[in-house]
């Protein structure tokens, strides 16, 4: 005979407990939505403190929001497109070991939030030395970019676009490269000992040698220039450093 209080105080209850949910995350969408809207602004500032807060700020959209991350991870590879363009003058600098600019760093380390947003065009940057070894960065575009000078020993990058890319003395030594495309790029001075090349493109590439591909993995869909062979390998007393 109790049933009926019984009921109604748990339908009420339910619809306390929804609404105290439904209130929560539209909160947590407003306040989304103002860190977008401020991060925006951020990125507009005229100093590079101010820009670099406002790439954090996005970072922290992407990490918290699914609704925006998508928006959040194009507006950072636009910006990095814009402000860190490659030029023809600049990729035939030498390579010498000088840290990445703050801005590279801090759009890289955003972007470990990006989730499964894929094709996030990072193509036509300069972003000399990046120092990601061991880091997933698949879902990045990176076809025609300068990363020359690199350190992505042990990355991540499967099925990672490098078409006509900069990449004279980037460490892939131990990397995941499986399906990575690499037509036309300049990799002179490059390391892929132990790399994971299966089903990767090499064809047309510049300044590869087989030594370069000491103990490398291939399979029947890794694409080789002519005259290249993967050889043994070598000890770990001869393995030469990338050539910066």
């Amino acid at each position: 005979m109790d049933a009926v209080p019984l009921l109604a105080t748990l339908a009420t209850a339910t619809v306390a407990v929804f609404g105290s949910l439904q209130s929560q995350q539209q909160y947590r969408d407003a306040q989304a939505s103002e860190r977008f809207q401020s991060a925006v602004e951020l990125l507009a500032g005229d100093d590079l403190t101010t820009r670099v807060g406002g790439i954090a700020l996005l970072g922290q959209v992407a990490q918290t929001s699914s609704e925006r991350r998508e928006n959040a991870v194009r507006l950072l590879a636009t910006y990095l497109r814009v402000h860190s363009p490659v030029t023809e003058e600049g990729r035939t600098k030498p390579v010498v070991t000088a840290p990445p600019t703050e801005e590279v760093r801090a759009v890289l380390s955003a972007l470990q939030y990006r989730g499964n947003v894929n094709n996030v065009d990072l193509g036509r940057i300069s972003a000399r030395n990046l120092m990601e070894s061991s880091t997933d960065l698949t879902g990045l575009v990176f076809a025609r970019s300068d990363l020359s000078g690199s350190l992505l020993e042990g990355a991540n990058l499967t099925g990672v676009p490098f078409r006509q890319a900069t990449l004279r003395g980037v460490d892939f030594r131990g990397a995941n490269l499986t399906r990575a495309t690499f037509q036309e790029a300049d990799l002179t001075g490059a390391q892929f000992q132990g790399a994971d090349l299966s089903g990767a493109d090499l064809t047309q590439v510049k300044g590869l040698t087989s030594a370069m591909l000491a103990g490398a993995t291939t399979d029947a869909d890794t694409r080789l220039p002519d005259g290249i062979t993967v050889p043994p390998a070598e000890p770990a007393s001869t393995v030469k450093p990338p050539v910066r």
